[in-house]
């Protein structure tokens, strides 16, 4: 006769979702402008603030470096990423190639009923984009392209695409401090009508000058 697994005589301890809220508080202040590009971050000040001990706050420090939103000075300090023009040219240079694979791995895969979610993104980023909410536009735009990368199926492109390219999508575009366009967000349904019915070499030809022209104008901004 098996004995049954006794029960667990503690509780699990919540440290790790102490971690992910001070995650996630960083990041709200990463959207706000709160923390911007080339600020430090100290991480017993962040303790004291948050009333929390240092440990979580050096968790979350480690897991948001990993996500590349900030860069950690080993002995200095931990400062939100700061890409210079020339890093920002190489990283939308890089971005456009994955995107790109991205979408041609999603073209044979890409369903009816996601076609429909997508353009319904496009939709709510270009109301964001006609009321100039700086931070809706952007959160809307990320999740638009997040959802075109998930659609490729290739879980490893997908985490490349968004550990790598999310912080540049942020920085650039909030350190751009230009209001939302509702003429950029109408270019998306370019890349929904690619999906939809283009076959190549069509299809490749119109994803790439619509992601190049993505590219160039917050490109043209941060060195124009």
């Amino acid at each position: 006769m098996t004995s049954s697994p006794s029960k667990p005589a503690f509780a699990a301890l919540d440290h790790v979702s102490t971690r992910d809220r001070i995650v996630a508080a960083l990041k709200d202040a990463f959207f706000s402008g709160a923390l911007k590009p080339g600020d430090p971050i100290v991480e017993r000040h962040l303790a004291r603030e948050m009333k929390v001990g240092t440990p979580p706050v050096r968790e979350a420090l480690v897991a948001l470096q990993e996500q590349g939103f900030v860069r950690r000075v080993a002995n200095t300090a931990t400062y939100v990423t700061k890409f210079s023009a020339d890093e920002s040219r190489q990283a939308y240079a890089l971005r456009v190639e994955l995107e790109m694979l991205a979408f041609q791995w999603a073209k044979p895969r890409v369903t009816p009923e996601a076609i429909v979610d997508l353009e319904r993104r496009v939709d709510l980023l270009v109301e964001a984009g006609e009321k100039q909410q700086a931070r809706r536009f952007l959160e809307l735009d990320l999740e638009f392209h997040q959802a075109c990368w998930e659609i490729s199926g290739n879980r490893f492109l997908v985490e490349t695409l968004r550990r790598h390219m999310t912080p540049l999508s942020v920085f650039v575009v909030l350190g751009s401090g230009m209001a939302p366009d509702a003429a950029m967000a109408k270019e998306h349904y370019a890349l929904v009508g690619a999906l939809r019915s283009l076959e190549e070499p069509e299809f490749s030809s119109l994803v790439r000058r619509t992601l190049m022209s993505f590219a160039l104008h917050w490109l043209g901004v941060q060195t124009g």
